[in-house]
């Protein structure tokens, strides 16, 4: 059993790369040894301006944090980066929370995070809901 549980700790669940609610309350559940939750989110408002957001925690067994948000447009059947942020932290948690100006489209956010700690790392990307502007 406690093999099990391990491997199942170790394990990236597939909820991790599904799309998330668009506001950023909502968390995904990290099955992870080092990192605690993610989410992320974009809004666009009436006048163009995408607000992107990105958060990851890391557990106690964690001990440095990166995080990237990426915001994203689709075009000609693809999605293509527009811009990118990026954080860094050895604090329990780490946020990017910019703006950036966009004409009409279809966007999304793509969060990539990384939590080392003392036995090796974790990693994940997780994409925010699509907003059409």
């Amino acid at each position: 059993m406690s093999v099990l549980l391990v491997t199942f700790a170790l394990t990236p669940t597939a909820l991790a790369t599904e799309e998330t609610s668009a506001t950023p309350e909502s968390d995904v559940s990290i099955q992870y040894v080092y990192i605690n939750q993610a989410s992320t989110s974009l809004t666009i408002s009436a006048s163009g301006t995408a607000t992107v957001y990105g958060y990851v925690q890391k557990t106690p067994a964690g001990k440095n944090i990166y995080l990237t948000s990426t915001l994203q447009r689709y075009s000609n059947g693809s999605w293509t980066d527009v811009k990118s942020w990026s954080k860094s932290s050895s604090s329990s948690s780490a946020s990017i929370l910019e703006t950036y100006q966009v004409s009409s489209g279809t966007y999304r956010v793509e969060t990539y995070y990384y939590v080392s700690g003392d036995g090796g790392y974790e990693s994940d990307e997780i994409f925010s809901k699509t907003v059409t502007y």
